[in-house]
């Protein structure tokens, strides 16, 4: 009997899509072909019920990227030993894990869903309407401050349109997915680290001014299976992925 080969699901950044898969050029979305994007929404025990349906028989590889690897921490363990193993690229830890905030470029967001329901829709309102408007300019101003090789990205104009997709993905076409994910996010979710037992792999950019390194050391030592954390020089958010998906096996 022919075994099920390993499948990849991939939980994008929030706000993120399928797109940021396609971002850095077809050679690379091309090692990314046979990643499958999970459907999310908060809910983490039917997200994974989603997947159990879609891939029945399947040993599974999560991977996740930036608030995407909390959604793959969170959800591996009602998938139990089908999944073999976890990709973490960029990881968005546990806020309560050390004092993060201070050098996360998205904490006006995080800061709002932490102030309430209201100033976080009210904040989310007008991403969404900037989003509409003109995603391509608050692409642009996302990464106006970019650091280390993501400096690269934010003058590559189809990396801009591929963050302009997700934008409108997130704000726009799924906008009740994104906040109720981030407000899980925000809520203190450490005691889930210990529900993960299946093998985790982080990396990690030395430059990354989203999920800084400190928050991957402290991930890392959070985890029971303690994983190793690549720290990948001069690399910031954007520029780990493309990094990791530079490495993976042409499809």
């Amino acid at each position: 009997m022919t075994e099920s080969p390993l499948q990849t699901v991939y939980f994008h950044g929030l706000p993120g899509s399928a797109a940021e898969l396609a971002g850095f050029g077809p050679e690379i979305a091309g090692r990314a072909a046979g990643f499958h994007v999970a459907a999310r929404g908060g809910d983490f025990s039917r997200v994974a019920e989603g997947i159990a349906v879609r891939f029945p028989e399947c040993p599974l590889r999560l991977v996740g990227f930036s608030l995407g690897a909390a959604a793959a921490l969170r959800v591996a363990p009602y998938l139990g030993d089908r999944v073999e193993r976890i990709d973490l690229v960029s990881p968005a830890a546990p806020l309560q894990l050390g004092d993060f905030l201070g050098g996360m470029a998205g904490a006006p967001v995080f800061r709002a869903a932490l102030a309430g329901r209201w100033p976080f829709a009210a904040l989310t309102l007008v991403q969404a309407q900037v989003a509409r408007l003109a995603p391509q300019k608050m692409a642009a101003a996302m990464m106006a401050k970019a650091k280390g090789e993501d400096r690269d990205l934010a003058a590559d104009p189809r990396f801009i349109e591929a963050l302009a997709q997700s934008l409108r993905h997130s704000l726009l076409g799924n906008r009740d997915a994104y906040t109720a994910e981030i407000r899980a996010y925000v809520n203190d979710w450490r005691a889930d680290l210990a529900r993960v037992q299946q093998p985790v792999r982080i990396w990690q950019g030395s430059a990354d001014d989203w999920t800084p390194p400190a928050m991957a050391d402290a991930l890392a030592a959070a985890l029971p299976t303690r994983p190793q954390v690549t720290m990948l020089p001069g690399l910031s958010h954007f520029s780990t992925l493309r990094a990791y998906l530079e490495a993976q096996p042409a499809a």
